[in-house]
């Protein structure tokens, strides 16, 4: 330690290099902890007992199938009343993705989430309406249309909305509603619906001239399993497509296992790529305790004159770059506490930095201190005494 202290400039520059890899890699993991606690909070607040078919087939060796992103969709319209059909299943609702913007004379709401459904999708994930009313299966055909709040903020301002009009994509919708979502901070806000549009689906495909349908989900009953469900889902679409198994039937775990496979991908990816800044401080580490051998040659002699063995003078040199390596990490861990502070507090991000982070961001620090503290410390053990005390 007093070796440490009496040179405190070089051993901050020799830890700066391991403060950066830890920084980085405590921002990263805890970027992405808290980016799969949202994912998992939106996906559970679409309702329980819920199973989705989406277009296209997906499968262990290609998890994530363009056909289910891209809006190229295999779903008809006979596919909702085979899954209906299904016992056990308590309602089905389709979803229909309109790309584009809602438009109100010369404003507009660019981000908005338009969507195509029907009434069933309300009572699957209960909506608090702030004015007017939700769309019935009479209004079908009609050109009507429900808000969520950010869009009726950016067309209506303070407005009332209900019984005046919007454009989607040109074609003008009667606002009948406007829904009070939860406008929580987090990536995905409210899981995106305090941006959406509502229209009944078969208006909306008769306004776009399409007859896309790119997600039917079915809510089984509370009593029942949606695993339970899953293989009879999935033989009933596929009667209802000829054989053809050109869908996915996926439940809700099963669809955040797959979102989670790609979290996992970009965070080793990245977290790998970040390990290199701990390599290149650990050489840091290493070529400072080189330097210190030099300079500590009589240090040494002395030392072993009075009767230190080679292992003492081992364990000192490899003892001192440890403690120079945890040094830069708890620094590391200092910035990236900070850095993730910063996010939470300017974005819509919310790091979660989690103590088995910490642990392991140290833990790692300290293992690559003990690797490139290695040789340093045998070359010290190495040193002849009495050259030692001669040398100068």
């Amino acid at each position: 330690m007093e070796s440490i202290w009496m040179t405190p400039r070089r051993t901050l520059l020799s830890g700066l290099g391991m403060a950066v890899g830890v920084a980085a890699i405590v921002i990263l993991v805890s970027l992405g902890r808290g980016v799969q606690r949202d994912v998992v909070s939106q996906v559970e607040s679409l309702g329980v007992n819920l199973v989705i078919v989406l277009p296209g087939r997906l499968s262990a060796e290609n998890p994530f199938n363009p056909m289910s992103f891209i809006g190229l969709s295999t779903l008809r319209e006979g596919d909702i009343a085979a899954v209906a059909q299904v016992a056990g299943v308590r309602r089905v609702a389709p979803i229909m993705f309109v790309a584009g913007a809602a438009q109100r004379g010369d404003r507009w709401a660019d981000a908005a989430l338009i969507l195509g459904t029907t009434p069933e999708w309300f009572q699957m994930r209960p909506h608090t309406l702030k004015y007017g009313r939700f769309f019935t299966d009479a209004e079908a055909d009609q050109f009507v249309c429900i808000l969520g709040p950010k869009p009726a903020e950016q067309l209506f301002g303070d407005e009332n909305p209900v019984g005046k009009q919007v454009r989607l994509n040109s074609q003008p919708f009667r606002v009948i509603g406007v829904t009070a979502e939860d406008t929580n901070r987090s990536l995905l806000g409210s899981g995106g619906f305090e941006f959406a549009i509502y229209a009944p689906i078969r208006a909306l495909q008769k306004a776009m001239g399409s007859q896309q349908i790119h997600r039917v989900i079915a809510q089984t009953a509370p009593d029942i399993e949606p695993t339970r469900l899953q293989s009879e889902i999935r033989a009933a679409v596929l009667r209802s497509h000829n054989s053809s198994e050109d869908f996915t039937v996926l439940t809700q775990e099963e669809l955040l296992g797959r979102l989670f496979t790609l979290l996992q991908i970009v965070s080793v990816a990245l977290t790998g790529i970040t390990s290199i800044a701990l390599v290149v401080g650990g050489i840091g580490v290493m070529n400072v305790m080189l330097m210190s051998v030099t300079e500590r040659v009589r240090e040494i002699g002395i030392r072993k004159t009075v009767g230190a063995k080679r292992r003492d003078i081992f364990w000192q040199f490899l003892i001192e770059a440890f403690l120079i390596a945890l040094l830069g990490g708890l620094m590391g861990v200092l910035i990236g506490w900070g850095v993730c502070a910063a996010i939470d507090w300017f974005t819509v991000l919310t790091p979660e930095v989690a103590p088995t982070t910490i642990a392991l961001a140290l833990s790692v620090c300290g293992a690559v201190g003990l690797i490139f503290g290695v040789l340093p410390a045998y070359r010290a053990a190495l040193r002849d005494p009495v050259e030692a005390l001669r040398y100068e």
